[in-house]
C-alpha cells in the first residue's frame, strides 16, 4: 500500500496545486517563481489554466503507457497473448519438422493458434485474472490457468474436428501444443505474479487510487488494515468528518470534486460506525456523482469477524460471518489426495517400519505401537497410532506432556521423536479416515478438555480432520505447551490453515515438514 501524503491538503476556493508540482502559486502575470523539472512539466500540462496546456495530449499518452492499476491488466493480457501464441505455435512447428520435415498449412496453424490463445486470454480477462487485486495471488492464478486453458483447448479440439482439420493437424502436434502452452501459461502467470507483487511493494506500480472519508478513529483502523494487507491501494486523500456535524456532506463533495479533476479516483471508502446508517446513506447519495466505487469500511467494533464477505442465502444477500472450512468438493479432493499419498508412503516405508519395530523391542519392554484417545473431526473420538517412545502409556484423565530431558523417553524413542518418525504409523489413521496428512495436530482428550475451556475458538480446530503434520508444527510451534500463550499461538496457526486450505498449501506444509529446520524444533 502507498499513502500519498502530498494530496492530503485542504482544498480552498482558489486553485491550489500539489506540492509535487514544485512551483509556487502563479500570480496574475503568470510568471513562474520556481523552475519546473521535466516530470513536473508533464504534470503541469494537465492542470487547468496552465501555460503548458498544449502538452496535454502527450501527457495523456504518457499516463496511458504508465504501469498502474488501470493499465496493468491491458499490458499483462497483451504480453501473455504474444508469448503464449509464439510458444504454442513453435511447439506444433517443432513437432512437425522433427517428425515430417515440414509444416503443412502454416497460415492455418498460425490462425488456429491465435484463436486458441485468444480464447484463453479472453476468458482470463473476463475473470479479471490480470487485475492488480488478483494477479499477486499465485495460488489463485494456478487454479485459473489450469481451468481456462483446458476449456479453451477443449473448444479448440472440437472446432478442429468439426471442420475436419484433423486430417492434416496431427494429434502429436495437438498434444505438444497443449503441454507447451499449459507449461508456458503457468510459468508466465507465476512470473507475472511475483513481479507485480515485488513492484507493488517497491512502489513501481501504484495501486488503485483510494479516498477515505469518515471519523478519525475509524479511518485509522481502516488504514492500519490496509497496511497489514500489503500493497495494492494508494491512499490519495483522507477526509476526517466531525462527529458532531452530521450534515457536512456538501463540503466533502466539493473537496472530492476538486480532487477528482486532478486525480482519477478509483475507490471511495466511507469509514463510519455501521450504526450511523442514515449518515452513511446520505454520503453515498451525495458521492454517487463521482465515477468511483464506494465502499463501507469494516466497523472496529466488529473486529472479531475474521473475513466478512457478502454472500447469499437463496436469493437474499447476507454478510457471511464465518464459512464452513471445506466444501463437499474440497473434502472429496482432500480425501482422494490423502488415500493415494498415504498408501504410497506406507508401502514405501514398510521396510523402515519393520526395522524401527525391532529396535523398539530390543531397546525397552512394552508394545511397539502406542494407541491414545484423541478428538478428531466434529469432536469424534478415535485412537491414534504412534511408535512407542516412552516407558509409560498415559491415556487417562491426566496426561503429562513430554519435557526436555524427560526420563520417560527411551533411547530409540528420543531419536524417533527428533526425526518425527514416531508419527509414521498415523498413515494407518489417514487410510482409515480418522486423520488427514495435513491438519491441526490432535491433542490428548485430557488436554483437549482443558484448552477448550481456556481458549476461545479452540474447538474450531475440529472443523477439519486432524493431521500428521500441520501449519503450526512447521512453524516451530510443537512440543510442550508450558504456557497458555504457546497454545494460543498454535491455535491461531491452525485456524489460519483452516481458512486458507488448498492442495498446494498441503503440499507446501508436507515439504516443509521434511526439509524445514523449524519442523524439528522443540522435538524431544
Amino acid at each position: 500500500m502507498h499513502i500519498d501524503r502530498r494530496l492530503n491538503s485542504k482544498v480552498t476556493t482558489a486553485t491550489r496545486f500539489s506540492a509535487d508540482y514544485d512551483w509556487a502559486e502563479p500570480p496574475a502575470s503568470r510568471e513562474w517563481t520556481r523552475r519546473l523539472s521535466a516530470r513536473n512539466l508533464w504534470r503541469a500540462a494537465t492542470a487547468q489554466q496552465s501555460p503548458f496546456a498544449f502538452l496535454a495530449p502527450l501527457a495523456k499518452l504518457q499516463q496511458a503507457l504508465t504501469l498502474n492499476a488501470r493499465t496493468l491488466p491491458i499490458f499483462a493480457a497483451v504480453a501473455e497473448f504474444i508469448i503464449l501464441a509464439a510458444v504454442t505455435f513453435e511447439a506444433g512447428a517443432v513437432y512437425h519438422y522433427a517428425m515430417f520435415d515440414h509444416l503443412p498449412w502454416p497460415v492455418f496453424y498460425l490462425l488456429a493458434v491465435l484463436g486458441l490463445v485468444g480464447g484463453f486470454v479472453l476468458q482470463c480477462s473476463l475473470a479479471r485474472d490480470h487485475s492488480i487485486k488478483r494477479l499477486p495471488d499465485a495460488r489463485e492464478q494456478l487454479r485459473s490457468v489450469f481451468k481456462h486453458w483446458n476449456i479453451a483447448f477443449s473448444v479448440f479440439v472440437v472446432v478442429l474436428f468439426m471442420i475436419q482439420a484433423t486430417d492434416f493437424y496431427s494429434r502429436g502436434s495437438i498434444i505438444s501444443q497443449y503441454l507447451a502452452g499449459l507449461a508456458a501459461a503457468i510459468f508466465l502467470r507465476l512470473a507475472m505474479s511475483r513481479i507485480v507483487d515485488h513492484w507493488l511493494t517497491r512502489g513501481v506500480i501504484r495501486g488503485r487510487k483510494v479516498v477515505a472519508i469518515g471519523l478519525a478513529a475509524n479511518m485509522k483502523d481502516f488504514l492500519e488494515r490496509v497496511r497489514q494487507d500489503g500493497p495494492g491501494a494508494e491512499i490519495v486523500d483522507t477526509i476526517a468528518l466531525a462527529p458532531d456535524l452530521p450534515h457536512d456532506e456538501d463540503e466533502v463533495l466539493r473537496r472530492l470534486e476538486t480532487l477528482a479533476r486532478r486525480v482519477q479516483i478509483d475507490e471511495i471508502v466511507i469509514a463510519l460506525p455501521w450504526r450511523q446508517h442514515e449518515r452513511v446513506r446520505a454520503l453515498v447519495e451525495r458521492l454517487s456523482t463521482i465515477p468511483a466505487t464506494i465502499h463501507l469500511a469494516p466497523d472496529p467494533s466488529w473486529v472479531w469477524i475474521r473475513e466478512p464477505v457478502l454472500a447469499r442465502v437463496g436469493r437474499t444477500h447476507t454478510l457471511r460471518l464465518s464459512r464452513a472450512p471445506l466444501t463437499q468438493k474440497d473434502r472429496g479432493l482432500k480425501r482422494i489426495f490423502d488415500i493415494l499419498v498415504a498408501s504410497g508412503l506406507l508401502l514405501a516405508a514398510t521396510p523402515l517400519l519393520a526395522l524401527i519395530a525391532v529396535a523398539i523391542k530390543i531397546d525397552s519392554p512394552g508394545p511397539v505401537l502406542f494407541r491414545q484417545r484423541r478428538n478428531g473431526f466434529n469432536q469424534r473420538e478415535f485412537r491414534v497410532f504412534k511408535f512407542r517412545t516412552m516407558t509409560t502409556l498415559d491415556d487417562g484423565d491426566v496426561v503429562r506432556q513430554a519435557q526436555v530431558n524427560d526420563s520417560r523417553v527411551t533411547r530409540v524413542g528420543r531419536l524417533l521423536r527428533r526425526t518425527n518418525l514416531d508419527e509414521v504409523p498415523q498413515l494407518i489413521n489417514v487410510i482409515l479416515g480418522d486423520m488427514s496428512l495435513v491438519g491441526p495436530r490432535p491433542h490428548a482428550v485430557a488436554h483437549n478438555n482443558e484448552y477448550e475451556e481456556r481458549i476461545r475458538l479452540y474447538a474450531r480446530r475440529h472443523n477439519v480432520k486432524p493431521g500428521i503434520t500441520g501449519w503450526a508444527q512447521v512453524n516451530g510451534l510443537r512440543g510442550e505447551t508450558s504456557t497458555i500463550d504457546k497454545m494460543v499461538r498454535r491455535v491461531e496457526h491452525d485456524l489460519y490453515y483452516i481458512d486458507h486450505w488448498s492442495v498446494m498449501f498441503d503440499l507446501k506444509i508436507m515439504l516443509m515438514t521434511l526439509f524445514s529446520p523449524r519442523s524439528y524444533r522443540n522435538a524431544y
